[in-house]
């Protein structure tokens, strides 16, 4: 950290359309954010639509304020009182996609010309059905505007931007981004013997072949492949596999149904949502995770590089960002997106192998302590902060 990092303390607003408790990473990312950004001595303020739950938490280093909504549909909100922001602040980081807040704040924008702006792209937001048909209007008539309201547009990885809907954009102002990976606590997310109390709550031994998921379980968050990991324990290399589901959300019903109509019962377990707490010992608790998401949704996978810091090797769907931390044969395997029966080929080989598992496990947990750690990530945020602030428009990573 250089000196200028150390003492020039500026005000820093954070607006995120999600932030935890909820999961899901965006608001996971922004917590990060805010986390890093208050250590480095910053004055760091969150803007969300749901502040509630977080209002009633300990005294935390960072404040959270509660925009009011004027309209919600799942996860998107119309929070108007995100237009005047960048008065108060000198930098602020928009978290997007986030509609009906990220609309606002840009249209103000050009009223304040001495704040700064950075835009952390998380993902290209594909949908489903009508979903997809408004998410397509948006990005041609809209997301232009936003875009160009930004000094800087962050994105995760590099990978992911250029084969997103912007990549066109990052090929003509490549100096407009940076590249700024999630990181993880390599302390807390650490390989460590199966946690004894945990296999008893879920009815687990330590010989079963145990397959770890973490994700929301909420239709915001479908793309995270669950009916495609139950459908996988049902093909003959996984019938002796057991899954623990850790999430929450309004299909967690749906998925439980799916999986007794399949004949998973004792096998498929629905853990709920878990602590921040205990999250750590259920990445121990399992031999290899999962991470099966259907489409570009999903640009990176927080959890997958929590598992991974955690020594578990990981099987992932071949996606732009997330292929950047699960590298084929070395901290995991990829499969095609949506194939059943490649994710299932790829657990069982793992599962059946310990040999291969251990080596791929420490494989993995050197990679997130060497590249991933939050150390390595808090200095190039610090960097971004500096950059920005001073005027300085340098390319490429952080």
């Amino acid at each position: 950290m250089t000196s200028d990092q150390e003492t020039k303390k500026i005000s820093i607003a954070i607006v995120t359309p999600t932030f935890p408790p909820y999961r899901g990473g965006i608001g996971k990312l922004a917590e990060l954010d805010a986390r890093q950004l208050a250590e480095l001595g910053h004055d760091v303020h969150v803007f969300t639509p749901r502040a509630r739950e977080r209002l009633d938490r300990p005294a935390e280093p960072f404040q959270v304020h509660e925009l009011p909504v004027r309209g919600r549909y799942g996860n998107a909100a119309f929070v108007p009182g995100t237009a005047g922001l960048m008065k108060r602040f000198q930098l602020t980081f928009l978290n997007y996609p986030f509609f009906g807040g990220a609309e606002p704040l840009a249209l103000t924008r050009r009223f304040f010309p001495d704040s700064k702006l950075a835009l952390v792209y998380h993902m290209d937001v594909v949908g489903q059905g009508p979903l997809g048909a408004i998410f397509g209007l948006h990005r041609r008539l809209l997301q232009p505007a936003i875009l160009r309201a930004a000094d800087r547009i962050v994105v995760t990885s590099f990978d992911y931007l250029l084969n997103s809907n912007i990549g066109g954009l990052f090929r003509d102002q490549r100096f407009h981004f940076r590249e700024l990976a999630p990181s993880v606590d390599t302390a807390r997310f650490a390989p460590g013997d199966k946690p004894s109390e945990l296999l008893f709550r879920y009815g687990l031994t330590s010989a079963d072949r145990t397959v770890l998921f973490v994700g929301g379980l909420d239709r915001a968050h479908y793309f995270k492949g669950v009916p495609s990991l139950l459908r996988a324990l049902t093909t003959r290399e996984l019938s002796r596999t057991k899954a623990v589901i850790v999430g929450d959300g309004d299909q967690r019903r749906a998925y439980e149904k799916l999986a007794a109509d399949l004949g998973l019962a004792g096998r498929a377990v629905f853990a709920g949502g878990v602590s921040d707490a205990e999250l750590p010992a259920h990445f121990r608790m399992a031999d290899v995770f999962a991470f099966p998401s259907i489409d570009r949704s999903e640009a990176f996978g927080v959890a997958a590089l929590e598992a991974l810091a955690s020594g578990l090797p990981v099987v992932a769907s071949d996606l732009p960002g997330v292929r950047t931390i699960v590298r084929h044969g070395e901290t995991g395997f990829r499969v095609p997106p949506g194939s059943v029966s490649a994710l299932a080929t790829r657990l069982d080989e793992l599962l059946d192998d310990a040999v291969m598992r251990r080596r791929i496990g420490q494989n993995a947990r050197k990679m997130a302590v060497e590249e991933y750690d939050d150390g390595i990530r808090l200095k190039r945020l610090g960097q971004l902060v500096v950059d920005m602030t001073s005027g300085r428009a340098p390319a490429g990573r952080t």
